[in-house]
């Protein structure tokens, strides 16, 4: 056993306290900021997340949302630097290009300067309850309710790269605000799409082109969505006075699709950016939505208390309209109809046969639903006009017998000059191709939906059942 003193077991007993003093200190050190050592460690990993950051986020690529505007609040303007040399021009141009970008998005984060539109506006956004509050006594519905339109705030910013002829414009989406709901009941998911369009003056007409097109993440169950996202493009100096950016909010219904809620429009020359020095411009916009009409269609409704049933008489639609780029596709129409309780859950769908290769379809088929009668008033139905995309193969005539005995479990109803893509008596049949059914328009039948016309059809059979109401509507 060793032995001692006094002094040694002093010095022992001092020796360990240092060396648990020197641990401690260099514990925090490494953990706490503002030590020397911390700074010496993390200096490298900041250097390397901010250059991720402005490598891949600028251009608001499918993998990554943008940028964040708060996070480029540290660096200055920055002078370009220009290396004689031949072997380093590459690797000028790159950083003189970088330093032009951190310097945009500093400023364009700067909050300097506010629009005076942005700060009227955006006192006047409020809650709901002080909406419905300010609304006046006289209205006798809830649709006649005041309430502020939709908007979009955004906010544009355009630098000039010093001895180039291109012009680095700065696009950050800021935020949504007032997006209503869906017709039938469920919140919106929306997301934002930008488009760059240059406006070519010419004297057969052309349709302005697309220079750039960009869209933010998409925020489920949002009525005043926040995004704060920020997207770079380059566009020609002799062009600006031409560029315009059309922002459109979008609302990715998983029943409908992308379902475009309203759209607003501004050119660089209203938001003072074709100056020498261009400062930074923030506004909120009104958004108006786009009047679409993709055919009329004619059906009747009716409901029987004792049977607890509501029948839906499809006839038939007139004039299909589709969009321009799908004009080439084959039209298959078919519709779907979807129920709907109070809260906006999905309850049960049904569909219609499938009408091959027609722009005006005949259906004549009854689609009914179980509805008892203290829940009639609080349903709401979607109708929606939807075309069958799948590819569809020719079969010999001889193996049409065996297939129908192995595909009879899954096909379809048909009504008089229908068919049905699961198996068929003209020797067609589905292929496996996974493509997804387009919905070209749709339709929201309540009695408290926006349209007046669909309102009105739905009442008149809530007040009068067992007669059949029939109306034609167009689908939107």
């Amino acid at each position: 056993m060793l032995y001692l003193d006094p002094w040694n077991k002093v010095m022992v007993m001092a020796g360990a306290a240092a060396a648990v003093a020197i641990t401690i200190l260099l514990v925090v050190c490494c953990v706490g900021e503002g030590c020397l050592v911390y700074e010496l460690i993390n200096s490298s990993k900041r250097k390397k997340a901010q250059a991720r950051k402005l490598s891949g986020a600028l251009y608001g690529t499918a993998d990554k949302n943008g940028v964040n505007l708060t996070n480029y609040a540290a660096y200055g303007r920055g002078d370009a630097v220009h290396i004689p040399t031949r072997q380093q021009s590459v690797a000028s141009a790159h950083s003189l290009n970088e330093k032009v970008e951190r310097s945009l998005l500093s400023r364009l984060s700067s909050s300097s300067r506010t629009d005076s539109t942005y700060s009227s506006m955006s006192s006047a956004r409020t809650s709901s309850s002080s909406i419905e509050s300010t609304s006046t006594t006289s209205s006798s519905s809830p649709t006649q309710d005041k309430i502020s339109p939709p908007a979009v705030t955004f906010s544009l910013l355009a630098s000039i790269i010093p001895d180039s002829t291109t012009v680095k414009l700065a696009i950050a989406v800021e935020s949504a605000t007032d997006l209503p709901a869906r017709d039938y009941g469920a919140h919106c998911d929306p997301w934002v799409s930008v488009t760059v369009i240059r406006d070519r003056r010419s004297i057969r007409r052309r349709p302005p082109a697309p220079v750039a097109f960009f869209k933010t993440k998409t925020i489920r169950h949002a009525h005043n969505p926040f995004y704060s996202q920020t997207f770079l493009t380059d566009i020609q100096k002799n062009e600006m006075k031409e560029i315009s950016l059309q922002f459109t909010v979008m609302d990715q219904d998983r029943h409908c699709g992308s379902v475009e809620m309203g759209h607003t429009s501004i050119t660089l020359k209203d938001a003072k950016q074709t100056v020498e020095e261009p400062e930074k411009f923030t506004t909120t916009q009104f958004i108006k939505e786009t009047k679409k009409d993709c055919g009329e269609i004619l059906f009747g409704l009716s409901y029987l208390p004792t049977a607890q049933r509501l029948s839906f008489s499809l006839i038939k639609i007139n004039n299909i309209k589709q969009e321009k780029k799908a004009e080439e596709e084959t039209l298959n129409p078919y519709l779907r109809i979807m129920m709907f309780n109070q809260s906006g859950r999905l309850v049960k769908k049904k569909k219609t046969t499938v009408k091959v290769n027609t722009k005006d379809p005949v259906f004549n088929e009854t689609l009914n639903f179980e509805v008892a009668p203290g829940q009639l008033e609080n349903l709401r139905f979607l109708v929606t006009l939807c075309n069958r995309r799948q590819v569809v193969d020719i079969i010999p005539m001889e193996d049409i017998a065996e297939l129908i005995n192995h595909e009879s479990s899954d096909q379809e109803g048909s009504g008089p000059g229908g068919f049905s893509f699961g198996s068929d008596r003209n020797g067609r049949r589905e292929s496996q191709g996974n493509q997804k059914d387009v919905c070209i328009g749709r339709i929201a039948l309540g009695s408290t939906v926006r349209g007046e016309k669909e309102r009105d059809h739905y009442k008149s059979v809530c007040d009068t059942p067992r007669q059949v109401f029939s109306m034609w509507h167009t689908v939107r």
